[in-house]
């Protein structure tokens, strides 16, 4: 082993590589140019966007689709607010990633000097946005923040981390050695009386109904037994979608924001809640669900347990143990669902209320579906196809429809998607998004190009910000600056050497989605939402 000094920004790539992460997202600059000495021997992958915060959701898109986190590097000052944005939408949606940024040298800090890059206190303002954010004045720092920063991301609610490293601190040498952390991490435990009373309260239950979030998603087949033995039906957000096959006679999938779905939940004597926040983003159509039965909930985080949602039993600990636990404690019977009905007649109700808009969307979504491999995975943006895509783009198990819901950003389909391609290249990935959303990072095309990813990008052509239109038509305001001039995408593509195709109806999308995911490159496919409307 090569126990020579190194310098601390060594350090810093060759500790990222000892504990498992292979991808690290930047810009170079002149404040993170000792970041940048250790990647070529450290093995890293380093990928170039073509701006901060596409950096931050390429990491996320990484992470949601291996599991697994990657790291970026942004410079002092401006790197570190132009990926803020980023770092909320992560910390929103409970996705871990590692941020290491530089600060101007250390006697300067809080002194205002007018340094290059100077921010009056950089790290207080990303605590501002994250729980975990510290700024290293030694190596030893360096080593045990991020040691901390990993085992945070195993050890509960995994959600971003943020290390700042003083510019005159990276080249100094230390003898620390890269080493690889110990990995194990236990999540809360139900204790045994948690059980008992959550199944007490279920057996006693007429109208039982189970909601369950991205905090579900590793427990499926725990809550396909437990809404079985319930005969019950189950309802997901759009981050918990899929964790049980949205075919099933039970599952009403991600409907919350609908009429028939909150006056069934507002009709439930007991409702068990895991993993979700049921946050004004899950429901959208108001802030709080009404609730007039007795509640249970399990998350592992402690915050979500005492929220507005008073719950009767608040079991702080993983979903799939404890699903597991109170399934044995029960035993099937014929319950609320067998009484009602399947799934499958409430949610025709809901489809019929769609407006031809909203069926032209559906349409869209349906050839998306179409031609999409089983195990592949949609990223999608803020754009109106995606809201209804939430709810109405089928699944059949979670990690397949991806949404920004929390902080819910625009700009974050293509490079979310083009991180979630380079994590697992074996995998069909496919960007959706709007014409107005999407160019908050078009210029990641260009990083799509480079990479040489095969990466189709679907732009849903209505040529205004439409939500925001009928959200004011709504309102009685009368639409303003709602309709932009929108550049010529083809045209724009083939200015960064991407393939392109125009398509005005279902199976058009379906075989351009066909060919582009066979093709290398990204391609971008525009779809004009009038075209859809006429089918």
């Amino acid at each position: 082993m090569n126990t020579a000094p190194s310098t601390l920004g060594r350090y810093v790539a060759e500790l990222l590589a000892a504990n498992g992460i292979t991808t690290v997202f930047g810009i170079p600059g002149v404040h993170t140019l000792e970041l940048y000495r250790g990647l070529a021997d450290s093995g890293l992958t380093h990928v170039l966007v073509r701006h901060e915060q596409a950096a931050g959701f390429a990491a996320d898109g990484y992470a949601r689709s291996s599991g697994r986190p990657a790291a970026a590097f942004v410079i002092s000052g401006p790197g570190v607010t132009n990926i803020l944005t980023p770092m909320a939408q992560a910390y929103s949606d409970s996705i871990p990633m590692l941020i290491v940024a530089s600060t101007p040298v250390r006697a300067s800090l809080g002194k205002r000097w007018g340094v290059l890059h100077e921010l009056p206190d950089q790290c207080a303002l990303v605590a501002s946005v994250l729980d975990r954010a510290h700024t290293a004045f030694c190596a030893e720092d360096v080593r045990d923040h991020i040691r901390a920063a990993l085992a945070s991301f195993r050890s509960g609610r995994p959600r971003p981390a943020y290390l700042e490293i003083p510019l005159d601190l990276l080249p100094q040498r230390t003898t620390l050695q890269a080493e690889r952390f110990d990995s194990t991490a236990a999540l809360p435990g139900a204790q045994p009386e948690e059980i008992e009373k959550a199944a007490a309260l279920l057996r006693a239950a007429r109208r039982p109904l189970v909601i369950a979030g991205g905090g579900a998603r590793s427990a499926g087949a725990q809550l396909l037994d437990l809404i079985e033995a319930l005969d019950c039906f189950l309802v997901t957000t759009a981050a918990g979608k899929g964790v049980v096959p949205e075919d099933h006679p039970g599952n009403l999938g991600a409907s919350l924001p609908y009429r028939e779905t909150q006056e069934l939940v507002a009709a439930a004597d007991v409702v068990l809640a895991v993993g979700t926040e049921l946050s004004e983003t899950d429901v959208y159509t108001t802030t709080k669900l009404a609730v007039s039965g007795r509640m249970i909930r399990i998350d592992v985080d402690a915050a979500k347990l005492a929220d507005h949602y008073r719950a009767e039993l608040a079991i702080r600990a993983d979903a799939a143990p404890t699903l597991a636990a109170i399934g044995k404690a029960l035993t099937p019977r014929a319950g609320w669902r067998t009484l009602l009905g399947d799934a499958r007649p409430m949610r025709a109700r809901i489809d019929a209320q769609f407006d031809p808009s909203a069926q032209a969307r559906m349409r869209g979504l349906k050839a998306i579906h179409e031609a999409l491999p089983a195990d592949g995975a949609v990223f999608s943006d803020m754009t109106q196809i995606a809201y209804l895509g939430n709810y109405a783009f089928p699944v059949d198990r979670p990690g397949t429809w991806f949404h920004p819901s929390g902080f819910g950003t625009l700009g974050y389909a293509l490079p979310a998607a083009l991180g979630a391609k380079i994590a697992t290249p074996e995998r069909a990935v496919i960007a959706l998004a709007g014409d107005f959303g999407l160019q908050f990072t078009l210029q990641e095309l260009m990083t799509a190009v480079e990479t040489q990813q095969s990466l189709p990008i679907v732009l849903w052509n209505n040529q205004a910000l439409s939500q925001i239109r009928d959200d004011m038509i709504a309102a009685g305001i009368a639409p303003i600056a709602v309709a932009a001039r929108n550049p010529d995408f083809p045209a724009f593509a083939a200015a960064c050497g991407a393939a392109s195709e125009q398509v005005a109806n279902p199976a058009m999308l379906s075989e351009a989605l066909c060919g582009a995911l066979k093709r290398r490159g990204p391609t971008l496919i525009e779809a004009t939402e009038a075209g859809f409307l006429a089918v």
